[in-house]
C-alpha cells in the first residue's frame, strides 16, 4: 500500500523565531576539527592547480629554436614553401660557367659590395649589440645611423670569391686587388666563415642514393627539398634601405676610437 505524503506550511511569525527551531536542534559554527581535516585536501588541490599552470606555460613557451634574432630585415622575410634544389651534376645555371662579363654581372647583382644600410640606436639595441665608440656611423647629413649590412650578402661575396679562385682569378673581385698575403688571409676568412655558418645551421635534409648506369658506387641524389625564403624580397628590402655615401664621407666622427684589432 503506497504511503501518502503531505506537507503543511505555516506562516512565519516574526515575533517568535524560536518556533522555527526544533527543541533538539543545536546550532554551532563549523568545528575547527573539521577545518583541519579539510586543509590537507585544499592544500593538495592548490598545489595541483599551480603545477598544472606551470606545466601548461612550459609546454606553450617557445623553445630556443623558435626564438628569432632581431633584424630590421625580418619584415622582408617571406617563405616560398618547399623548393626542390637542383644539384644534379652538370645542370646549367645562370651562376655557373666560364668567367665572362655577363656572368660576373649576374654575381654582382647578389654579391656586389656590402650594400650598407643604416640602423638606428633602437634597432642596434634590439639586435643585442651595445653602442660603442668604435662603431662606424654615417655623418648627420646622411642620417647619423650606425653602418650595417646583412650576413647573406657577405656569404655570397665569399662564394663569389671562391668561384673566381676556382677559375684562376686570384682577386677578391670587383676590381679590388690585394697583396698575395692579404689575399690568402681574405680567402681563408671566407672559407672559415662559410664553414661556421654551415655547421651553425647544420642542415639535416636527407640525401638518398641511387644506382646509376656506368657508375660503380651508389650516387647521391642532390635534388633535395628545402624550405626556402624569398631571397629577391630580402635583396629588394636591402636595396630600398641602402645608404649611398661616397667613401670620402665615411670618416671617423668626433668621439670615435679605434679598436686595437679587428673584432
Amino acid at each position: 500500500m503506497r504511503k501518502e505524503y503531505s506537507a503543511s506550511y505555516s506562516p512565519v511569525d516574526d515575533r517568535d523565531d524560536t518556533r522555527l527551531l526544533d527543541s533538539n536542534t543545536e546550532t554551532r559554527p563549523l568545528s575547527k576539527f573539521r577545518l583541519l581535516n579539510l586543509s590537507p585536501w585544499l592544500s593538495h588541490g592548490v598545489l595541483m592547480f599551480i603545477t598544472m599552470m606551470f606545466f601548461v606555460l612550459w609546454v606553450r613557451a617557445p623553445s630556443i629554436d623558435d626564438v628569432v634574432l632581431y633584424s630590421p630585415v625580418n619584415e622582408a622575410i617571406e617563405s616560398i614553401g618547399i623548393i626542390r634544389l637542383n644539384g644534379t651534376l652538370g645542370t646549367p645555371s645562370i651562376y655557373r660557367g666560364t668567367p665572362s662579363p655577363e656572368l660576373d654581372a649576374v654575381w654582382d647583382k647578389i654579391a656586389l659590395d656590402a650594400r650598407p644600410i643604416g640602423m638606428t640606436l633602437e634597432q642596434l639595441l634590439r639586435t643585442g649589440e651595445k653602442p660603442s665608440p668604435s662603431m662606424t656611423r654615417y655623418p648627420d647629413e646622411y642620417g647619423g645611423d650606425y653602418m650595417a649590412t646583412v650576413e647573406v650578402i657577405h656569404q655570397l661575396h665569399c662564394i663569389d670569391m671562391l668561384r673566381r679562385v676556382s677559375w684562376g682569378d686570384h682577386s677578391s673581385g670587383h676590381g679590388v686587388h690585394e697583396s698575395s698575403g692579404d689575399f690568402r688571409i681574405h680567402l681563408d676568412h671566407c672559407i672559415e666563415m662559410l664553414r661556421q655558418n654551415i655547421m651553425c645551421h647544420a642542415d639535416v635534409t636527407m640525401l638518398t642514393y641511387d644506382w646509376v648506369e656506368g657508375v660503380k658506387d651508389p650516387f647521391p641524389n642532390f635534388r633535395i627539398p628545402h624550405r626556402c625564403r624569398n631571397f629577391e624580397k630580402v635583396l629588394d628590402w636591402v636595396d630600398d634601405h641602402r645608404v649611398d655615401v661616397p667613401k670620402s664621407k665615411i670618416v671617423r666622427l668626433e668621439g670615435n676610437v679605434d679598436l686595437p684589432s679587428p673584432p
